[in-house]
């Protein structure tokens, strides 16, 4: 190895450990946040919400008739909501969801 290569290699080695280091760090220091989505009017609201993984959202039945919060493809539901009745889940992954009691009501997750 020539000494040019060398010093390319170790340049390359201490900007990649430095940009590891910094991204795990911006991830040790985050706080997980909590959001509110409110169901009423027959709607999610607000129906996107963005947010970082590990956060939580609490879905809050506001409405006068009963509601669900389901993911798309079922993966995970919350039981049934009556009014004032809350729910809430740690964020893992960007989703859709919707009420399959009243499916025309659509949310959607998007995680940064």
């Amino acid at each position: 190895m020539t000494p040019f290569n060398a010093i390319k290699n170790g340049i390359f080695f201490v900007i990649a450990v430095a940009t590891f280091v910094a991204c795990n760090n911006t991830q040790k220091n985050y706080t997980p946040q909590s959001y509110v989505v409110e169901i009423k009017d027959m709607q999610f609201q607000p129906d996107t919400i963005t947010l970082h993984k590990g956060d939580t959202v609490t879905w809050i039945n506001k409405d006068i008739v009963a509601h669900n919060v389901t993911q798309k493809e079922a993966a995970w539901a919350s039981p049934t909501l009556p009014s004032d009745a809350t729910w809430q889940k740690v964020i893992e992954k960007s989703d859709s969801y919707y009420c399959s009691i009243h499916i025309n009501m659509k949310g959607e997750i998007v995680v940064e």
